[in-house]
């Protein structure tokens, strides 16, 4: 029964699949994913859809909304008012004023640097995406750069060591995962910065040889992506862009240092009051405009992961899961190895890894903590996997970036796998040999 299980599983999850690599809504597909696994393990329908108490699809769901709801419209809202203030766009003309034009990696490399620091300061993906693209077009023609390079610095500078690697990035994932371990999101310091450096470094390289090598293929400016660019009447200015992103990260060393309970949603909170405060005059009487706007924007992101953490919920009670389960708990290596396999193959299958860490959270985090494992290296090694096992081409993100840039996985997503999961991957590896070795 166990077999047949597992094989309904690898169905369920091939259709999961499928289905987003052809564009149906995850709000869909994850019910009838669930559904499938249910069916094929001899599971009550019913029961694991929506009445037990424990592993069912909504409850599942449930759980993640009520968890995470706060972080997720917090985080939106204050991204909104950076967008609608004109914040971002301050901030990256600035950066890319100061960093200039000597070359074709200086210019790479300068649009991966700024998406990483406004990334850093708590802008949302799609934000910085959108504040970096107007800035990115008119150098990338000025220097003949084919258009598809934008994705390596993009990749780098919010695609990799700003997800989930440098201590005290305000991401999503980065957040439910340090809460979950029950540790801060400046926790693991050492593993942290070792992981960032390395990932830094390769990066570095591997866009230094891609613009080398586009160069020798002779390739040249191709984008033919349409740009509506709307800016508020009154911009802020470079001092009031960063005032509130300076104010959110100190509050969430500082909440850290003094092990606040809760204290990023303290943050979160304090650099939106920033936010409201020196950019009312940029928006003008549009301030409730722009908490409502960002609040709905906060919907479809947790109610897709959500969905997804549902599956994971159906999968954790399937008889069928109990063999894969237990292979991936018996894994030479420890806990660890163990944990990051686990999130790694969740992230990948589901696309998500905000969905895979909470499921492990939720269902497997009391198995490996009873192991005696550091909660802190733990947090770090599943954090950062996370962010590995979501940028695979299934992810539901990873459409959105590369449709909103104008390009196709053929023509764009090769950057993303060589920096968000082949460089991260190596510094997950050394990362992981530290943590075994109890360095944190």
């Amino acid at each position: 029964m166990e077999i047949i299980g597992l094989i309904g599983i690898f169905a369920a999850l091939a259709f999961f699949i499928v289905a987003a690599m052809k564009g149906y809504t995850v709000m869909i597909t994850a019910p009838i994913t669930a559904a499938i696994i249910i069916l094929t393990n001899q599971m009550n329908l019913v029961e694991y859809m929506i009445s037990d108490p424990t592993n069912s699809f909504m409850v599942g769901l449930g759980n993640f909304v009520r968890n995470n709801f706060p972080i997720f419209v917090l985080s939106a809202i204050f991204g909104k008012y950076l967008d609608a203030s004109g914040a971002a766009k301050t901030l990256a003309d600035w950066l890319m004023g100061k960093i200039g034009k000597n070359s074709d990696f200086a210019v790479v490399m300068g649009i991966g640097i700024v998406t990483a620091i406004l990334t850093y300061g708590g802008v949302s993906l799609f934000v910085v995406m959108f504040a970096i693209i107007p800035i990115a077009k008119p150098m990338f023609e000025e220097m003949d750069l084919p258009w598809h390079l934008f994705v390596a610095p993009f990749a780098f500078g919010a695609c990799s060591f700003t997800m989930c690697m440098i201590p005290g990035t305000p991401n999503n994932c980065n957040i439910i995962t340090a809460a979950g371990c029950g540790v801060t999101i400046t926790s693991a310091p050492i593993l942290g910065v070792t992981a960032t450096i390395i990932t830094i470094v390769l990066s570095a390289l591997y866009i230094k040889w891609s613009i080398k090598r586009a160069r020798a293929k002779n390739e040249h400016y191709d984008c033919t992506l349409e740009i509506n660019e709307v800016k508020p009447d009154v911009m802020p200015g470079i001092v009031e862009a960063v005032v509130p992103m300076i104010a959110l990260l100190v509050f969430v060393f500082g909440g850290s240092a003094l092990q606040i309970p809760n204290s990023i949603l303290l943050a979160m909170i304090v650099g939106i009051v920033f936010a409201a405060f020196v950019y009312r005059k940029n928006l003008k009487g549009e301030q409730k405009k722009v908490i409502g706007q960002g609040a709905s924007d906060a919907m479809a992101p947790i109610l897709f992961t959500a969905a997804a953490t549902g599956i994971g919920s159906v999968l954790a009670a399937s008889s069928g899961f109990v063999v894969l389960r237990d292979l991936i708990f018996a894994m030479p290596g420890g806990p660890l190895v163990s944990a990051s396999t686990m999130v790694f193959i969740l992230g990948a299958i589901l696309g998500t890894g905000t969905a895979a860490c909470s499921i492990v959270i939720q269902n497997f985090l009391d198995f490996y903590l009873s192991t005696g494992v550091n909660p802190a290296i733990l947090y770090k090694i599943m954090a950062v996997t996370a962010g590995i096992g979501g940028a695979f081409p299934n992810a539901g993100g990873m459409f959105a970036m590369l449709t909103a840039m104008g390009l196709t996985h053929k023509q764009g997503y090769k950057h993303f796998f060589a920096i968000s999961v082949v460089c991260s991957g190596v510094a997950l590896i050394v990362i992981l040999l530290m943590g075994m070795a109890g360095i944190a």
